[in-house]
């Protein structure tokens, strides 16, 4: 899976692929070394090859949003696995005590939002949405 920080290195890559791993490090915010473990780390998933971005890097903003669930522990297994089916999400976490599942999902534009609430998540047996909310910003 790529992060944050391997989409801003292939940028920069694409941008100028004869840079060095201290200017690259400098623009990401991270140092030589981890610049060049992540450029590693990818030519061995067969993401970077020759150099060669293969990943294409999608110009237009997704909309993101935190999804918390409610889910019935009898079915926690099938939930589960039926949520990380879905593509749309991109992370899932259960949380200790009495907070459930947390969730992220990540979307092409808002209109598509509903949908997928509707008739993807909201569909599986044993869930019920307590929260979402729009990202508006990343921190960190």
């Amino acid at each position: 899976m790529i992060d944050a920080i391997d989409k801003l290195i292939l940028e920069e890559l694409e941008k100028d692929g004869r840079q060095s791993y201290s200017e690259i490090g400098d623009v990401v915010g991270r140092t030589e070394a981890t610049v060049r473990r992540r450029v590693k780390k990818m030519e061995k998933r067969g993401v970077i090859k020759n150099f060669t971005i293969s990943y294409e890097i999608d110009s237009k903003p997704k909309v993101r949003a935190t999804v918390k669930i409610e889910p019935d522990y009898k079915n926690i297994k099938v939930i589960m696995k039926s949520l990380k089916s879905i593509d749309e999400i991109t992370d899932i976490w259960r949380l200790s005590g009495d907070c459930g599942l947390f969730i992220i999902v990540e979307i092409p534009s808002i209109e598509k939002f509903n949908p997928l609430i509707e008739g993807k998540i909201s569909s599986i047996e044993g869930i019920k949405i307590v929260e979402t909310c729009f990202i508006t910003d990343v921190i960190k």
